[in-house]
């Protein structure tokens, strides 16, 4: 698999609803960017800003992809709820690093606007250096 440590933009950034807190779909063409096609990984480790390391599984089920067993370890963890924004930034193919932000607020700034094309968006975040 190709390393992701080279794309610039978030690999994954959705306003999650409440069934996202149990299994967080993940579009076939980010899936497709990310692994190519066919190639998708069983498992991917899911950092927090925290320190912690969750192992999720990605389920694939009607060429659709979703990370299901782990994701809501993830979700109970960070207290993440409907309407949270959450932002998956590729390290590596199989590993990322999550941010989120609660009611617009992240623990290093703020979201203002979302913008989408197709299903990748682009994410206003001042950062509070203060």
């Amino acid at each position: 698999m190709e390393s992701s440590s080279s794309m610039r933009q978030p690999s994954l950034c959705r306003v999650i609803n409440r069934s996202d807190e149990l299994l967080m779909p993940i579009p076939s063409d980010v899936a497709a960017k990310m692994w190519g096609v066919d190639k998708e990984p069983t498992n991917v480790l899911i950092e927090t800003n925290d320190g912690r390391t969750f192992v999720v599984f990605i389920s694939v089920s009607k060429g659709k992809f979703f990370l299901f067993n782990g994701w809501s370890d993830v979700v109970t963890h960070l207290r993440l709820t409907s309407s949270c924004l959450v932002i998956l930034n590729p390290l590596y193919c199989t590993r990322f690093k999550l941010t989120y932000c609660v009611n617009g607020v992240s623990h290093t700034g703020f979201w203002t606007s979302l913008l989408s094309t197709s299903s990748y968006f682009t994410v206003r975040l001042f950062l509070n250096f203060c």
